[in-house]
């Protein structure tokens, strides 16, 4: 299964990357919000970890071209530091499949990962 991990901070991405590779993903990481646009277009991954807030363009413009751009129903999950209801009320109206507030247990983002995949958790 392919996992696009887009998250600014190097050190949570290289983490995420080692993390998600480990359970057998074959992940594609970046750190901003354009080049995470881009990569979902060449790799076409089965599932998407974002964050809100990157450089150039964010989480919002990512999910937008998932959904309407590309009309996709790739699973979505947001990554944030932020916990502010609006944000995250609004990356779920956007077409996020779910949010997961940072700091967050690696295990249990695997969980959520496995689940919206329908793979053995």
């Amino acid at each position: 299964m392919k996992i696009l991990i887009a998250e600014d901070e190097s050190l949570l991405l290289k983490l995420l990357v080692d993390k998600f590779s480990r359970e057998s993903f074959d992940v594609t990481g970046c750190q901003n919000g354009l080049e995470a646009i881009d990569l979902y277009d060449e790799v076409q991954p089965d599932i998407v970890i974002t964050d809100l807030q990157m450089p150039f363009s964010g989480g919002y413009e990512l999910i937008f071209h998932i959904r309407k751009t590309r009309d996709a129903q790739t699973p979505i999950i947001v990554l944030s530091s932020t916990n502010v209801e609006d944000k995250i009320v609004s990356s779920l109206e956007l077409g996020a499949n779910d949010f997961v507030e940072k700091p967050f247990r690696f295990n249990e983002l695997i969980i959520r990962v496995k689940r919206l995949l329908g793979t053995s958790v």
